[in-house]
């Protein structure tokens, strides 16, 4: 990627990836969420979670999650919301043609306001049409809300 031009499109183009992902979670439309993965992509969702791999993989956190806030729900625990993520500008470091590195913090907004905060630790590459993928995405909590009903899921 020569150009400074070829690298601008590129970057516009992550950044929709990064858009993509969030509108994704906060719709609940895991099948087109896991488009966004390669094949052999790991995903990282929290620390102390396992690791997922492909497009599979990433449907599947979204039904275990689901499964997960359900039992926590019916145990007495809070209603899971719909968040609203907020994403700041992503710091976007190009390791070669083929391969883009990317930080990206994070804001989550629910019913309580601010719900959690974080960071994401991203690695992308292209595809056709000028799409990017992930190959490697980890989500890195800061902050809940003590409120949040993350914490059911975190305990």
């Amino acid at each position: 990627m020569p150009g400074s031009i070829e690298r601008s499109v590129a970057a516009e183009a992550i950044r929709t990836t990064l858009a993509r992902y969030c509108r994704y979670v906060d719709s609940g439309n895991s099948d087109a969420l896991s488009q966004l993965f390669y094949a052999n992509s790991e995903y990282r969702p929290m620390a102390g979670r396992d690791s997922y791999r492909g497009p599979v993989g990433v449907r599947q956190f979204f039904v275990d999650l689901k499964a997960e806030f359900i039992a926590a729900m019916k145990a007495g625990g809070p209603v899971p919301p719909r968040l609203k993520h907020h994403l700041s500008l992503p710091d976007i470091e190009f390791i070669s043609d083929t391969e883009a590195s990317v930080e990206t913090r994070f804001a989550v907004y629910s019913t309580i306001g601010l719900d959690h905060t974080g960071y994401y630790l991203d690695q992308l590459s292209p595809a056709e049409a000028g799409d990017w993928r992930f190959t490697y995405r980890e989500i890195c909590l800061d902050w809940v809300n003590p409120e949040s009903a993350l914490n059911a899921l975190l305990a």
